[in-house]
Parts: C-alpha cells; structure tokens; sequence
C-alpha cells in the first residue's frame, strides 16, 4: 500500500461533512456483509408551551434498538417519564422488526433504572475523569409479550370508556 503525499489532520471543530462522508465510506463497506438499515429514532415530550422537557434519541439497525441518550427535566424526574420513553422507543423498534436494545450510562446516572427495566449489564468500563464507571447494558425484546402488553393496555382504555 503506498502511503507517499498523505496528510493527517487534527481539530477539535465537529465537521458535518467529513462526519457524513466518513460514516457513509463505514456504511458502504458494511454492507458488503450486511445491509446498512440504520434510522433515528426520535422522542419527546413537551409542556403546553412547546418546551422539550424530555426526550430520548436512539437509532435502530441490524435488528438492534440502540439507544444513545435519555434525558428528563429535573422537575419532571420520577414520574414515570422515563419508563413511557424507554417503553415507546422499545415498542417501536419491535415494529422496525428489533429483537433486542442496548445502551450504556454512567455510574453517576441511572443504572438501577435501566436495571429495573430489564437491561442487565454485559461490561463496564472504568476510569472516566478517575472517578467514574461506565456501564454497558442490553435486554431481550421479546415481540410476544411486547404485543400482550399492548393488548392489555388496550382492554384497560376500553374498559375506562365503558
């Protein structure tokens, strides 16, 4: 492989282009063993006004929910905000045809969180600013019981309207 007149470059500056064309290179080698069918997947929730006062973006792709970031106000904090987000998101990449979600978060965030909604932890990495351990975490989302909750959600909302 020649290597003669190439040149690195170094920034801290985020550069959209070179970002889209990198991953797009990635993506087209990809698919030489698998095809590349990653999406956004968005969600928020916002007040009477329109403010975001919550949201969760995520990606799926190779039948893998793969959720990135989850963040709640902290007025809205521990009203279920979270789990409804989590369990949309989950709900959703069943009918993009996922069999399971991964994520990670900090030991500072919410791992007994994600814990009680079923993610069990597969790794961990410590050492982040010397204090702090990153957790990585993943669930089963198995499509039958996804479908019997949502047939038990809707025999509730009926029965609430009768």
């Amino acid at each position: 492989m020649e290597q003669h007149n190439l040149h690195f470059t170094l920034s801290d500056v985020a550069d959209d282009a070179e970002e889209k064309l990198i991953q797009q290179k990635l993506w087209s080698h990809n698919a030489h063993f698998q095809a590349v069918d990653m999406r956004p997947l968005r969600l928020t929730i916002t007040n009477d006004a329109g403010d975001i006062v919550a949201g969760l973006l995520a990606s799926t792709w190779w039948g893998s929910l793969e959720i990135q970031y989850l963040w709640i106000d902290e007025r809205h904090r521990y009203g279920g905000l979270g789990r409804q987000l989590i369990h949309r998101a989950e709900t959703e990449a069943l009918a993009r045809g996922c069999h399971q979600a991964y994520l990670d978060t900090f030991s500072f965030q919410a791992l007994g969180f994600y814990e009680k909604l079923g993610y069990r932890r597969y790794g961990h990495l410590a050492g982040y600013a010397h204090k702090h351990t990153r957790y990585y975490l993943a669930k089963a989302l198995p499509a039958a019981a996804a479908q019997g909750e949502d047939q038990r959600a809707e025999s509730a909302e009926s029965a609430d309207r009768h």
